[in-house]
């Protein structure tokens, strides 16, 4: 934002303080605030900035140059590449960076995957079910340490 547009806001926002001012003191039937209110009434607020407008006429141009530029990186796409590729396009194609492509797996890789999931899981609930047993098992183990400490 440049500075004539950040004073014409700012001047804007103090009018309008003005102005709520000048009404808030009419409430209080102060004789000043009428010629307050008046005033601020005459000043006016500083015009917005407008927005660009492109013709239509540039925005067929664009439309058309945006047209063009596709149909270009399309055809690109679709021609077939040379059996023998050449070192310039060798280097191209390491620099350009690779298309994502969608990942499938099999069913038999799915299966895997869920056995191996389950066993993790039955391992780690195992885990938890012996140290609660532990824990359990711990106060029983000191009470019967201490009885035989009394006796």
């Amino acid at each position: 934002m440049d500075t004539s547009t950040i004073l014409a806001i700012l001047r804007a926002e103090r009018d309008e303080i003005d102005f709520a001012i000048a009404a808030l003191e009419a409430l209080g039937g102060d004789a000043s605030a009428v010629k307050s209110s008046a005033k601020a009434a005459q000043v006016k607020t500083a015009p917005t900035p407008k927005k660009r407008v492109i013709s239509a006429a540039s925005r067929k141009k664009m439309a058309e140059a945006a047209k063009k530029r596709w149909a270009a990186k399309k055809s690109a796409k679709t021609k077939p590449a040379s059996k023998a590729p050449s070192v310039k396009k060798v280097a191209s194609k390491k620099a350009a960076p690779k298309t994502a492509t969608k990942r499938v797996v099999s069913q038999e890789s799915r299966k895997k995957m869920a056995d191996a999931q389950q066993k993790r899981w039955a391992k780690k609930k195992r885990a938890v079910k012996a140290a609660a047993k532990k824990a359990a098992a711990a106060p029983v183990a000191t009470a019967a340490v201490k009885e035989a400490a009394k006796a």
